[in-house]
């Protein structure tokens, strides 16, 4: 493609050409000379098409592939940079780069059209950079400071080896933005934005594609000057030399908008603007884990010029990936580790990246499933992930406290302070038309005075955001929006959640329909069109309990089996996976085990029991796949307290995991918590309450096999997550705790929980208030 130029650059260069044709041609007529001169223009434009294809606005590009001499040409203009001490031309992924020594080495450009800005103008410089180490002081990639103003401005990093740009303008008005982002000292090649929108009155920053500062600053002058522009070093006494790699520098007459950054870093070929053959270099990492019956994506990239095809050297069966793009698609059929090949090639090389996928077999049937979050985690800051390694975790000040779940256990987050992050979140960079579905269950009794958020995404490296909660109403809320703020909400429609039962909430983006739909308890409650035009990427945390804003917007209640599935979930699928579940719920009034004579007795209580058919015991030695180990008859109905026992005669070594499957005659079935039991000795504490349910009165507490004196806490709490009481206790020196609270006569009838926080575990127990 042409670049587009404007108007003043095509007068600069008219003249240029002109006044040095005229020169050179002493004596010819004014039409032969300027009919030469339009000649050398269109021979000038014509010789700086370019294979690939770059964006409008570029005033100046230097691709620093230069290997000998002391001048470096720029593509789209007859400006040059010089030098008396070079730099070293070095490889890169651009065809060459220029390495600077920091001591010596820099390029200084005389020409200042194309770096002469006024207060409202806007321009972007693009570079790739590559550096390693500290310094004792910045260190300059390239700058321009006057001598005959205060104005200054320059792209480099700090001693530290964050990216750093200053901006002053002739008035020395201005700021610099420093310690944003990732450090780039790493010795990886990095690409490095650096912006001012002028009518926006913003200067940005970006690092490999993301934002990662950005502010509001009105100028009050220019930034005019005769000072050159310098690259490897500042013109000023101490110099702030550069010691690293440079490469593909672009200025641009405009702000970049947000998706030509994300583009111009991680489109792979499509990056480069210069016209040299370049054999291919992978950029990507390699996605290593995948899920019998799910599907396995990995999106390939690579540099190279012409662009190069994608196949493999060695696959496994049913794996495939598409020559032009790259993008890897398959679905395991079996559990186990299997070898990967890929190779990349145009006609000036190839190469090749060789990685291994750990496959594991599924626990649920549903199709897509890309995330899953049990959330019966009893103690620690991760919070597993069966379908990927990208654990949910917390600050221990944040930690959700255990409570029974609606399968299994879940997490019960008290409206103030805890929260959970997932970090890795790029199965949430959703593109414009792609389709998902999310998935939780959810049990509140609060009367939100502000929208409380269950899972969203905050992003701040563009305005992109995302959320699903509770409003002020107790409703479902379902808010979408890209990352130009672009999208809609759908909100205020179905039943309330505040009403101290488990529901199940879930929300579909239907790319291909451009609909988002939201649900509750297995009907769809709402929806809205929309046809998003940018994506959904960010650096930013996905957050559970919270979303990442001054006001939080905490979540007080209990949250369960979170779910993210890279398709949309049809009417029927979300109708059938809330019956599947509410069908099987049984709620258990205890579920312990200890480790006796060599072996682990469990033992469990039901308050009531409805068709309940058998109990299988499961075990597991991770806490993640489990196996069953035996089987226990139910009764099958009952409205008393009825007590089970199972013994595993032949308990793991080390730590042991058990859980209930129960299971109903219809088939249906629901989880117990997980009882954790060391070999040796218990894990897990008996936990007595009693007289249990109650009225008013004494309420009697003992628990045993606790760490002897060490301080714990003692709480009773509502479902809500509400304290009624909280004290600190010591353990006695015989492992015990045993105290006596009283449940006063205005306490309203309902479920409490009686919980005791330990260094090393939380138990609970559930306490029934009658009225």
């Amino acid at each position: 493609m042409t670049y587009s130029y404007s108007y003043r650059y095509i007068s600069s260069y008219f003249s240029d050409i002109t006044q040095r044709i005229r020169r050179s041609m002493a004596g010819t007529n004014r039409l032969q000379t300027t009919l030469v001169a339009l000649t050398a223009i269109l021979l000038l434009l014509t010789t700086t098409v370019v294979q690939a294809k770059c964006p409008p606005g570029i005033v100046h590009y230097f691709p620093l592939d230069e290997t000998t001499g002391s001048t470096y040409a720029d593509n789209v203009s007859p400006v040059t940079a010089s030098c008396t001490s070079c730099p070293t031309p070095i490889s890169s992924m651009f065809a060459g780069a220029q390495k600077f020594n920091g001591t010596s080495n820099g390029l200084i450009i005389t020409e200042k059209q194309g770096f002469e800005w006024g207060r409202y103008d806007s321009f972007t410089i693009e570079m790739w950079v590559q550096v390693t180490g500290s310094a004792p002081d910045n260190r300059v990639i390239m700058g321009r400071s006057a001598k005959d103003s205060g104005m200054s401005w320059w792209v480099g990093v700090d001693p530290e080896g964050y990216a750093v740009f200053e901006l002053y303008d002739m008035q020395r008005k201005g700021f610099w933005i420093e310690k944003s982002g990732k450090k780039i000292n790493d010795g990886k090649w990095h690409h490095v934005v650096v912006m001012r929108h002028g009518m926006h009155m913003r200067n940005r920053l970006y690092i490999d594609g993301y934002k990662v500062a950005e502010y509001r600053y009105d100028y009050t002058a220019d930034f005019l000057s005769e000072a050159p522009v310098t690259i490897g070093y500042l013109d000023l006494s101490h110099g702030y030399r550069y010691n690293g790699a440079v490469d593909e520098i672009i200025v641009y007459n405009r702000a970049l908008e947000e998706n030509e950054v994300r583009a111009r870093f991680g489109e792979g070929a499509s990056v480069y603007c210069g016209t040299k053959t370049i054999a291919p270099t992978i950029t990507s990492e390699p996605v290593t884990f995948g899920v019998v019956g799910q599907p396995y994506l990995y999106d390939v990239q690579a540099t190279g010029n012409p662009a190069p095809t994608y196949s493999f050297n060695s696959n496994p069966p049913g794996m495939s990936i598409n020559a032009s793009t790259g993008q890897i698609t398959w679905t395991p059929a079996a559990a186990g580790r299997q070898n990967v090949t890929v190779l990349v090639k145009n006609s000036a090389g190839q190469a090749e990246q060789t990685f291994t996928i750990d496959v594991k077999n599924a626990i649920d049937k549903s199709v897509g499933l890309r995330h899953h979050w049990m959330l019966h985690e009893t103690s620690g800051l991760h919070f597993k992930d069966y379908y990927t390694p990208y654990d949910a975790t917390c600050e221990s000040g944040a930690r959700p406290s255990p409570v029974p779940g609606v399968i299994s256990g879940g997490q019960r987050f008290n409206g103030t302070e805890a929260g959970l992050d997932v970090k890795e979140s790029y199965n949430f960079n959703w593109d414009p038309t792609e389709s998902f579905t999310i998935e939780l269950w959810a049990r509140t009794t609060t009367n939100p005075s502000d929208n409380q958020v269950m899972i969203g995404r905050q992003a701040m490296d563009s305005d992109m955001h995302w959320w699903i909660g509770i409003s002020t109403t107790g409703q479902a809320v379902f808010d979408l929006r890209d990352l130009q703020w672009q999208g809609t909400m759908v909100e205020k429609s179905g039943p309330k959640l505040n009403d101290g039962k488990w529901h199940q909430v879930v929300a579909v983006r239907d790319g291909a329909a451009g609909v988002n739909r939201l649900y509750v308890d297995g009907e769809k409650v709402g929806e809205s069109s929309f046809r998003y035009q940018n994506s959904f990427a960010s650096l930013s945390p996905v957050n559970i309990g919270y979303l990442n804003l001054a006001g939080k917007y905490r979540y007080q209640g209990d949250l369960d089996e979170v779910k993210l599935f890279g398709r949309a979930l049809t009417d029927e699928e979300i109708r059938q996976n809330y019956e599947t579940v509410y069908d099987g719920i049984v709620e258990l009034i205890k579920f312990e085990g200890e480790f006796v004579n060599n072996t682990v007795q469990l033992n469990w209580e039901t308050q009531t029991e409805t068709d309940l058919s058998h109990f299988v015991v499961e075990r597991s030695e991770n806490g993640l796949d489990f196996t069953e180990i035996g089987t226990v008859q139910a009764n099958g109905s009952s409205s008393v307290l009825l007590a089970y026992n199972y013994t595993d005669e032949q308990p793991l070594k080390g730590t042991s995991y058990y859980r209930l499957r129960i299971v109903k005659e219809s088939g249906a079935h629901t989880f117990s918590n997980i009882v954790i039991i060391e070999f040796g000795g218990t894990v897990l504490s008996s936990f007595y309450l009693y007289p249990n349910p109650i009225q008013h009165g004494d309420l009697k507490v003992e628990v045993n096999n606790l760490v002897p004196d060490e301080k714990v806490t003692f709480m009773l709490s509502d479902l809500s997550g509400r304290r009624m009481m909280v004290k600190e206790l010591q353990v006695e020196g015989d492992g015990t705790i045993k105290l006596t609270e009283v449940i006063p006569e205005t306490m309203a009838g309902g479920l409490y929980m009686v919980t005791i926080v330990t260094k090393a575990k939380t138990l609970s127990r559930k306490l029934v208030v009658l009225d």
